[in-house]
């Protein structure tokens, strides 16, 4: 009994390293004392029955039967909660990954179109500004045709660092495809978005977004930037994507490096 209960202590003692939660974190240590209680009352009522074993009576073994029991049970709570806590911490970091690019640890393009139809709904519900930006690296081929994709993977992560670093909390960034990444910019209008992205077109014109690894060589890479947001005209998920795509490419078609408004 009294292997149990130090055994139970062990798990016990994982999960309060591994809990952020305050509130849980008393609870288990709690536990522990109390544990820790039982471990010397048992170990005094062993020393007790052995000392007076020749007048043991059937209560006093009966008493250490339940407190074996009770240690057995403490053992078997504590391993049952760290493997149902390891499990989650599993499942979560699967959830995670699921919704993860695997190169700028974005979020996925499966992700922004659940949560795209999702702030559009809202949006309309609840009558919010909702505005999308849509960012798309400049020659991006010839960056990897003339420095290879190394180079390219690395202005696309780094290009992604500047946002995550730029944008809001609730804000919500995924990599579209290939070299073009999404914002969803909720309860912002148009303007507030266009304000944005025009801090991200300097941010990353200002920075270095990728060194060739043999010569040392600096790459510089420019963005272009389409902005739309939902209007009168401007109704549901399609038309919002649409016309932000629009707007991308007439921000590339009028000489890059710039964020094109859409007149929506």
């Amino acid at each position: 009994g009294a292997f149990f209960l130090i055994r139970s202590l062990r798990p016990i003692n994982q999960l309060i390293l591994d809990l952020t939660d305050q509130k849980l974190i008393r609870q288990w240590k709690t536990l522990s004392v109390l544990i820790l209680s039982f471990l010397i009352g048992y170990l005094v009522l062993g020393y007790d029955l052995w000392v007076h074993k020749d007048n043991s009576s059937f209560i006093s073994v009966m008493i250490a039967l339940v407190l074996f029991l009770g240690g057995t049970f403490a053992f078997l709570v504590g391993q049952l909660a760290l493997y149902t806590a390891n499990d989650m911490k599993h499942l979560a970091l699967l959830q995670q990954e699921s919704i993860t690019d695997g190169l700028t640890r974005l979020k996925n393009r499966r992700y922004f179109d659940q949560r795209l139809s999702e702030e559009v709904a809202l949006s309309k519900r609840y009558k919010l500004p909702l505005s999308l930006i849509l960012v798309d690296v400049d020659y991006f081929k010839k960056i990897n045709d003339v420095y290879g994709h190394t180079v390219g993977d690395e202005v696309l992560k780094n290009l992604s660092n500047i946002i995550m670093e730029t944008v809001r909390d609730s804000d919500v960034v995924a990599r579209y495809g290939g070299e073009e990444i999404v914002i969803i910019t909720p309860n912002t209008d148009k303007k507030e978005a266009s304000l944005l992205a025009v801090r991200l077109r300097e941010k990353a014109e200002k920075t270095v977004m990728a060194t060739v690894e043999t010569t040392q060589e600096v790459v510089q890479a420019t963005i272009s930037l389409g902005v739309c947001a939902l209007s009168h005209v401007i109704l549901d998920k399609e038309a919002l994507l649409e016309e932000t795509d629009q707007a991308l490419y007439l921000a590339k078609k009028y000489g890059r490096n710039r964020v094109s408004i859409s007149s929506w």
